[in-house]
């Protein structure tokens, strides 16, 4: 997993024309979001309400993919759209696996740019995270509460540094304290069937590349120039922040563990 710095400020998608011109998209909606709630919050609290589809959602995502490359931002696997994933749940929360969904969830956070990442379907589907967004500390139920009173369990690759909680041997997922141990559980970073085997070639691919362009180096065998040069861009790209899996393959390396 790899820290990924985007912008502060989402990118600007402002509406052009009609009552609302020069208006950004997502405050429209979320103060009509605001504005249900306060006439009815019963729709929210039974799981009826049906959000609006985020207005900014495509531009938003180019944004995304334009900073952390085309993969998930937590388990780092290949992604065509990816999901725009609220990384705390708008509809209700879990604490654990199991547990009964709590609602209302976090709604007045719906379409906050900084709530918002890009992941692959199976890291935001109910089997993985899902709902579940577990805490330390004072849950926050309502837009007065501060949201510094949480301390959250999951880790937010654009708010931090996830190596300093997760870290790699070979191609499995390893934990450095509590909070690493939840964000491997809540996403099953370890063991995924859909997950689990491509990181494992992703590493095998770059280790074999490796080990073969040292035997060039070292005179030890001889193949041809253009295959060669191949490989060394295909290890330069593999260790880059936007490629698949680079973050497992960096962790590798610094640990000297290939």
């Amino acid at each position: 997993m790899n820290k990924i710095n985007r912008d502060k400020f989402p990118p600007d998608d402002s509406y052009v024309i009609g009552p609302n011109k020069g208006r950004q998209k997502w405050r429209v909606i979320e103060n009509t979001l605001l504005i249900a709630y306060k006439t009815n919050s019963i729709p929210f609290t039974n799981g009826t309400y049906g959000f609006p589809v985020h207005p900014s959602a495509q531009t938003w995502k180019r944004e995304l993919v334009s900073i952390q490359g085309r993969k998930c931002c937590y388990c780092e696997k290949p992604i065509n759209r990816g999901d725009l994933e609220h990384y705390r749940p708008k509809k209700g929360y879990q604490q654990i696996s199991g547990d009964p969904i709590q609602r209302p969830g976090y709604y007045w956070l719906a379409y906050r740019w900084d709530n918002l990442l890009l992941s692959c379907k199976e890291c935001n589907e109910s089997t993985t995270k899902g709902n579940k967004f577990p805490i330390l500390g004072i849950r926050a139920t309502t837009p007065t509460c501060n949201l510094n009173d949480e301390i959250a369990q999951l880790l937010n690759p654009y708010n931090e540094d996830p190596n300093d909680s997760i870290s790699f041997y070979k191609h499995d997922p390893i934990s450095h304290n509590a909070r690493g141990r939840a964000t491997i559980d809540t996403l099953d970073l370890k063991d995924r069937g859909d997950l689990q085997p491509i990181r494992k070639d992703r590493l095998n691919l770059y280790v074999n590349t490796l080990e073969l362009i040292k035997l060039v180096d070292a005179g030890t065998i001889t193949i041809n120039q253009a295959f060669a040069k191949e490989a060394r861009v295909l290890l330069k790209k593999a260790v880059k922040d936007k490629s698949p899996f680079s973050g497992m393959i960096m962790e590798n390396i610094k640990n000297k563990h290939i």
